[in-house]
């Protein structure tokens, strides 16, 4: 049980970075007690990006409130890392920190913790790989919907909605996304890449698959490569991927990228292509 005894003590909830669309929703229900009454109440707020925000405010004076329940949904369209902080009088400590996806939610009941859920209402686990240098899980998105581009200029990348981890300055990320592409038509060619906020270092290997019998693989140090698309597609879909090490100097989300190499004529990111990932630092 989180409990707040002094007039200063307060609980906080903020995100790593700002949001996509919308502010994650947030809801807490306490009970406060005195010696001689007890009183439920509750909360409801929205994130504010990086600014904290008082999901529990402090209490009264001679007054307990006991904190029996916190729930922080995400309603943006993109993952989200949110840190709840206990305030004492302007001095926070980390209670949780988690990243979520779109439609996934924290929640912390008094006698069991924190936990997240996934959008199924499942608790989430991590694997932890106990030989690795750093004991952290690896983590993963999912793409709920299939994104496709059919950009009227040829060769333009667009952000793939839904196809994103966030990311915090100074962290190191290892990642790999790997899709399901399909085209509107076997002449046209495609590109798959990333794009993201400022790095000190990145460095990426493509494969993409411009057929059932052939394949390109491209060694990459920037945003948006390689430049050239694929002359052909695979009509039945084809597995490529992209994978690689990342440090950010700015917070934010990285992202998948897909371009078609004819006007008009969509390349489609198929649902259920899913980016692995895992921070090394």
């Amino acid at each position: 049980m989180i409990i707040l005894t002094q007039t200063t003590d307060k609980l906080q909830v903020k995100l790593s970075g700002n949001i996509t669309t919308n502010q994650l929703q947030c809801l807490a229900s306490f009970r406060d007690t005195t010696t001689t009454s007890i009183t439920p109440g509750r909360n409801v707020t929205l994130t504010n990006n990086t600014t904290a925000v008082d999901l529990v405010t402090s209490p009264s004076s001679s007054t307990q409130r006991n904190i029996e329940y916190l729930s922080v949904y995400n309603s943006d369209t993109s993952s989200a890392t949110i840190t709840f902080l206990f305030n004492d009088n302007g001095t926070t400590y980390e209670l949780y920190v988690s990243t979520i996806l779109p439609g996934e939610k924290i929640e912390y009941q008094a006698g069991i913790g924190f936990k997240t859920l996934d959008r199924f209402g499942a608790t989430k686990i991590s694997i932890v790989y106990q030989s690795a240098p750093l004991a952290t899980g690896y983590s993963t998105v999912v793409l709920n919907n299939d994104y496709t581009n059919s950009n009227a200029i040829a060769n333009t990348l667009e952000d793939i909605t839904g196809y994103s981890f966030a990311v915090t300055s100074g962290k190191t990320y290892w990642f790999r996304f790997q899709y399901l592409i399909v085209p509107s038509a076997a002449a046209t060619g495609h590109r798959v890449s990333i794009n993201g906020p400022t790095t000190s270092e990145l460095s990426y290997n493509t494969l993409l698959i411009a057929g059932s019998t052939s394949a390109t693989a491209t060694w990459n140090a920037a945003y948006g490569l390689p430049a050239a698309t694929t002359s052909t597609s695979p009509t039945v879909g084809g597995v490529g991927y992209i994978e690689g090490i990342a440090t950010f100097t700015a917070n934010g989300n990285l992202i998948g990228t897909v371009a078609s190499e004819v006007a008009g004529s969509g390349i489609t990111i198929k649902a259920g292509s899913t980016i692995f990932y895992k921070q090394l630092n």
